[in-house]
């Protein structure tokens, strides 16, 4: 006997379970019903284990259909919330000897995916779900990775739901290109001046854009900022560069003009002691005083020049300090595009929010990477909330606005099984249930209801929610493993003898 817990097979009509359970001998149903268009907006699935077929829906809704074929008795495919973690066109199993598994989707880290496969009308994976071949072809090449597949005991459609929980977008300013001050031309002499931002003072304030657009506004002023700094560095460079050669010419100069006042300063010193030991007629005081005075002049114009070549290597000392600095402000703008770059590609990937009543936090996670997790408010936390996934499809009507679908899977049901063999090989078909499956642990509206979130909170999750978003609310913690994903909700499952 098997209790499916947090996901569970309900009450089903008695042809729906003889589809699950047909043989492999009756006939296949009809191959998959795939749209012609492309998926508009995200791209989430449906896979009902009770009826072998999937369901894909984008904002559009049902955007294709197909046959599947899940986990054969002691294999079963695990019911819950999942994201696709990995794609692999040519992967191979690694745990059952190297089976090919074409067009594989990954689910967990553990050994369950989407791929093409034999696709009889049962279960008969070894846990995978198995698609036929066109349309694993077709979907793989119109799926990302982080997008939502949910497995449920039976069809879960999704519904549209307005509610006023449900987080909305921030709307922000664009981002700066670059700051005007921060120019070649302010910070070193000499240098084509290269603004740093087309923006102008007199201008006004940029409009606020929701956080799709902030994004990709904060990717294109990262490659602007990052080019104009590049070329700024470049040109202070340059300068650097021309200025280090004239500061070696300055101190030959200066070196030049220095020797030359030593020099003459030596023969001013000479022609002095001469004068002192001068004992002549007043003709040769004349010309001995004459030749003093010629050197002192010359001795003052040799200092003149040294003074000035001293001068000329002090400015260019002064532009190639400044060029230098105006090197370290455009390595220093260069590295806040590398940051912004960053961001913008953090910030390319929708979030994924988790509100756990077990651990009675809030996550945040953008893609695979955690940004936050903090305390939040569940009201009657010993009442179970359910699993309840939540998908931003397209914008509203205006930016700070998204509309969503909900997807609740059904409650848990205790189902016990009876095993019995024949011809056609071991055959396992579920007994009627000795009671009626049981209400939905709580509607999404309800459950959401129940629910408290910090306004700063709402205000950070804001920033970075756009469409393709996704929130969670459980009764478990995600199934994290030791590798990198997104959150996961498994329905756990209890076996009895």
């Amino acid at each position: 006997m098997v209790a499916l817990i947090g996901f569970g097979l309900v009450a089903q009509p008695a042809d729906a379970r003889r589809r699950y359970y047909q043989s492999e001998r009756e006939e296949p149903q009809a191959a998959e019903d795939a749209q012609s268009r492309a998926p508009v907006g995200p791209l989430y699935g449906v896979v009902s284990l009770a009826d072998q077929h999937v369901t894909f829906y984008d904002a559009k809704g049902v955007w294709a259909r197909s046959r599947v074929s899940t986990g054969q008795q002691g294999y079963a495919t695990p019911a819950g919330v999942f994201s696709i973690l990995e794609k692999n066109r040519y992967h191979r199993s690694n745990i059952y000897s190297g089976a090919p598994m074409p067009f594989m989707q990954r689910l967990t880290w553990t050994g369950v995916a989407l791929h093409l496969g034999v696709v009889p009308n049962y279960p008969a994976s070894h846990g995978c779900v198995r698609l036929p071949g066109a349309f694993a072809q077709r979907l793989f090449g119109v799926t990302d990775l982080g997008q939502r597949i949910v497995i449920a005991p039976q069809d879960v459609p999704p519904v549209d739901i307005a509610h006023a929980k449900l987080p909305a977008p921030k709307l922000l300013a664009l981002p700066d290109k670059g700051d005007d001050k921060t120019t070649a031309r302010d910070t070193a002499p000499g240098v084509e001046p290269v603004a740093l931002s087309a923006a102008k003072a007199d201008e006004p304030k940029p409009e606020l854009v929701a956080p799709g657009e902030y994004a990709e506004a904060l990717k294109a002023a990262a490659v602007q900022k990052g080019r104009a700094a590049a070329q700024a560095k470049k040109a202070a460079a340059a300068l650097a560069g021309k200025k280090q050669a004239e500061l070696r010419q300055a101190d030959r100069d200066v070196a030049v003009a220095e020797a030359e006042v030593k020099r003459v300063s030596r023969e001013l010193e000479a022609a002095t002691r001469a004068a002192e030991k001068v004992d002549a007629d007043e003709a040769t005081s004349k010309a001995v005083d004459l030749r003093v005075n010629a050197v002192e002049a010359r001795l003052a114009d040799a200092e003149t020049k040294a003074g000035a070549a001293r001068d000329v290597r002090t400015a260019v000392e002064r532009e190639l300090l400044l060029a230098q600095e105006a090197i370290r402000a455009a390595a220093a703008e260069g590295d806040e595009a590398v940051r912004m770059a960053k961001d913008a590609a953090s910030r390319a990937t929708p979030i994924s929010i988790l509100i756990s009543r077990k651990t009675s936090r809030l996550y945040v996670r953008q893609g695979t990477t955690p940004l936050f997790d903090v305390p939040v408010t569940i009201k009657d936390a010993d009442r179970p909330l359910g699993t309840h996934l939540f998908i931003a499809t397209r914008t509203g009507e205006n930016k700070a606005s998204l509309n969503w679908v909900g997807i609740t899977p059904p409650a848990a049901v205790e189902v016990k099984y009876r095993r019995h063999s024949s011809r056609r090989g071991r055959t396992v078909e579920p007994l009627e249930p000795e009671q009626a499956a049981k209400p939905f642990p709580e509607t999404a509206a309800a459950a959401l209801d129940r629910i408290e979130i910090p306004e700063d909170v709402e205000d950070r999750i804001g920033e970075r929610l756009y469409v393709g978003s996704t929130l969670i609310l459980s009764d478990v913690a995600s199934n994290d493993g030791k590798f990198p994903m997104d959150f996961q909700i498994l329905a756990r499952t209890v076996v009895r003898d």
